[in-house]
């Protein structure tokens, strides 16, 4: 995967440490927008439905009477005196109650406008992200993040410890954006989409973010009104670097001695533009 920089960031690989930016404070300004018509539609509420139905009822009876003086009570002896006294089957009733309370109360409350907005806001600060794209040689995005192709692209080796997170190394914390307009009906259709997507027009970057919770920042900087989250990663994160074909001289000559010095085996090439098949080519320097 590939980030592109200014020629001014030659910071990132001098102190191996890269800028991860909460969703909020992306240049999307629609970055943290409703992608969805409803939190809670059918399929989450047949999810609840789904887990009422295997609550153990015994066992939450056992756990209510701890501490008190009906400890020693069985949870048949209680349903015995439900059933004397009120009437009908207590599981039934339970059950019936929390559905009563999840379509009544619960549901309406999580679908309202107000919580959904509160949810993406908070889900938006909570995290931090990567970007990255999957191509270097995409001339829009030379252009609009690597000072008009003056700067460079950093290769990222997504084989590295920097993006194994989760459980057994998975790459849990990179994923792909999905670019659509409008909405979805309900959040469980495709919460990858819903969470983790930005409209079309964007669709030229073919990102993939790598997101991590903020408190996992090694760094945090007040700049400004802004947080930088600042994130260390190892060299062997590094699998080359690509200059642009309007890269001055004097960046390629130190980033020539920054890799020679601090990044042993990792290359150093350079972009340049064939007309005749308007795309650009990769030159190696070493």
């Amino acid at each position: 995967m590939y980030k592109y920089v200014t020629a001014e960031r030659l910071d990132v690989l001098k102190h191996r440490k890269i800028r991860f930016t909460p969703p909020v404070n992306t240049n999307d300004i629609f970055e943290v927008r409703q992608t969805f018509d409803l939190l809670a539609g059918p399929k989450l509420k047949e999810f609840f439905a789904e887990r009422v139905d295997e609550i153990d009822v015994d066992e939450q009876i056992t756990e209510a009477l701890k501490g008190t003086p009906l400890a020693g009570m069985t949870a048949e002896t209680v349903r015995t005196l439900f059933s004397v006294t009120v009437g009908g089957d207590m599981d039934s009733m339970l059950r019936a109650q929390i559905g009563s309370f999840l379509n009544d109360q619960f549901f309406p409350t999580i679908n309202a406008s107000q919580s959904i907005d509160n949810m993406l806001t908070k889900l938006g600060s909570d995290l931090i992200c990567l970007s990255l794209t999957e191509r270097f040689d995409s001339s829009p995005m030379w252009a609009h993040y690597a000072g008009n192709s003056s700067g460079f692209v950093i290769a990222f080796d997504t084989n590295d410890a920097l993006f194994l997170r989760g459980e057994e190394g998975s790459r849990q914390g990179l994923q792909k954006i999905t670019y659509f307009d409008g909405t979805i009906p309900e959040l469980m259709d495709d919460p990858y989409a819903a969470l983790m997507s930005k409209q079309l027009d964007w669709q030229y970057e073919r990102e993939w973010r790598l997101y991590l919770k903020a408190e996992e920042a090694a760094e945090i900087r007040e700049v400004g009104n802004d947080l930088v989250h600042l994130v260390e990663f190892q060299k062997t994160a590094v699998q080359r670097v690509v200059l642009g074909l309007r890269a001055a001289a004097s960046l390629e000559a130190e980033l020539s001695e920054l890799l020679e010095r601090d990044y042993p085996g990792v290359g150093l090439s350079r972009v340049r533009a064939d007309r005749t098949t308007a795309s650009l080519i990769e030159e190696k320097i070493f």
